[in-house]
């Protein structure tokens, strides 16, 4: 119940937090009544007027923090003293991650479920933004994704680069065009979708040529809307694959509209990794640098 009570405070209110809980309304009202009625206090305000904490609920949200830290640390001193770690440990990944790096990453998995099977590990997707904020806002232990900005409040371990290639749909007027006959700046008649991250300066300000048309939180969504004919898209060639294979889309034949983002390993700064976090974060660090998967030299 204290659980949930602060995922709904972390979240802002009980329709924010069902997605997080996997909960209805009412079972997460059920819990926070219940809650109340065990410690004989008011914690929260809901109603029309939206989501406040009262008095006694700003305590007990800020112990329950304490005590699941004092958890955390109970149960690494369990761990250190048993050799046996046990837990959960959660993580978010871009969307489109296992068509890059399914490879190291399983191998990475599968190498700490075998070492500590009594840990239990949660895997989410979720688009560059939401990994930033998912750990920002302590929803998970690590997350893997491009870094759309650098912050103070992250460490990032470099793991691997992803390219991206500008593509079009069947019926995109640049779909006939033939390698060395297309101007370059034709390009930027035909509108863009907006692209989730371009973690190269550089290639970010040539892009503001471009006319944003659609904007799309997921690869899926963005591959369909450059299936439309409608839009021109930056995709990675490996999730590009079986329709380039079956004609529906096509690279539109430009070198220079070209460029690679750096995946990172990513953890807040502040905040404590259990033993079992630290541990999974070691695997996946050491199975991407054994494989040196696209990672240039001095990365």
């Amino acid at each position: 119940m204290l659980r949930v009570f602060r995922t709904v405070v972390e979240r802002g209110g009980f329709s924010a937090a069902e997605v997080m809980l996997n909960k209805s309304k009412s079972a997460i009202s059920l819990d926070i009544s219940n809650l109340e009625q065990r410690l004989g206090a008011v914690l929260c305000v809901r109603g029309r007027g939206g989501f406040a904490l009262t008095e006694e609920g700003q305590i007990v949200y800020l112990a329950s923090l304490q005590l699941f830290h004092d958890l955390d640390k109970f149960r690494d001193r369990i761990a250190n003293g048993l050799q046996r770690l046990t837990g959960t440990v959660s993580m978010l990944l871009l969307d489109n991650i296992v068509t890059i790096a399914s490879q190291p990453l399983s191998n990475a998995l599968a190498v700490f479920g075998k070492r500590h099977p009594a840990v239990e590990l949660k895997l989410e997707s979720a688009n560059s933004l939401a990994v930033e904020r998912g750990i920002l806002e302590g929803e998970a232990d690590i997350g893997i994704a491009v870094v759309p900005r650098p912050l103070a409040t992250l460490v990032t371990f470099p793991l691997f680069r992803e390219e991206l290639r500008l593509y079009c749909g069947r019926d995109h007027p640049l779909y006939a065009s033939e390698p060395g006959a297309l101007d370059p700046e034709r390009v930027f008649d035909y509108p863009l979708i907006e692209p989730s991250v371009i973690d190269d300066p550089v290639f970010a300000a040539k892009l503001e040529n471009f006319r944003i048309s659609g904007r799309a939180n997921s690869i899926d969504s963005r591959v369909l809307l450059v299936l439309s004919g409608m839009h021109l898209g930056f995709l990675p060639p490996e999730f590009a694959e079986p329709w380039i294979a079956t004609a529906e889309l096509r690279e539109v034949p430009l070198p220079e509209m070209r460029t690679a983002n750096t995946f990172y390993a990513i953890i807040k700064k502040s905040t404590r990794q259990t033993a079992a976090a630290q541990r999974l974060l070691q695997t996946i660090l050491g199975e991407f640098k054994a494989r040196s998967v696209g990672l240039p030299a001095d990365a």
